[in-house]
């Protein structure tokens, strides 16, 4: 009798759901809560206050840095593509050669989107540096047909995977 007079003395109950007996409590405020409400954290568990997920740094892209890749990204893509042409144009005869340009391309357009916004990373930015590799492509192909070959399309596909893993 005496043990479960002590057991009901210790019961404490959820902050959030007043029926739900519970032992558990959060690592930083020491509210009571139930498994439903608690939050596993690197640091133990927490409540549904004090565990809210927040982005990482690296992760909070806000509008202005879209603006500043936007940009990078036109300027890569126009002066990236006229470079590639003029490449190939002159060195498009030895084989393989537009291959580095290609890669060299999908890299520094990567690089340089990742360099204009404090390394930050997204799928938009992800977005607009495969999207600046394909814009290049599109330049710099009159400059040599034969890019338009089924080689040519894999080392562009390629070029915008490097570039979007410098910022995804």
């Amino acid at each position: 009798m005496e043990h479960s007079q002590q057991v009901e003395q210790d019961a404490s109950y959820c902050n959030w759901h007043p029926t739900v007996e519970t032992r558990l409590s959060c690592s930083q405020c020491g509210k009571r809560m139930c498994t439903q409400c608690l939050v596993q954290a690197p640091v133990g568990i927490r409540c549904r206050e004090c565990g809210r997920a927040e982005k990482m740094p690296t992760f909070d892209v806000q509008p202005s840095y879209y603006a500043r890749a936007v940009g990078v990204g036109i300027a890569v893509a126009i002066g990236g593509g006229l470079l590639w042409a003029l490449f190939n144009l002159f060195l498009g005869g030895i084989p393989f050669i537009s291959s580095f340009a290609a890669l060299a391309m999908g890299y520094g357009a990567g690089e340089l989107i990742s360099v204009s916004v404090n390394r930050k990373r997204s799928k938009g930015l992800a977005w607009i540096a495969g999207a600046s590799v394909v814009i290049a492509y599109v330049i710099s192909v009159p400059a040599d047909s034969a890019s338009w070959n089924p080689f040519g399309l894999i080392l562009v596909g390629l070029a915008v995977y490097m570039a979007v893993a410098r910022v995804k």
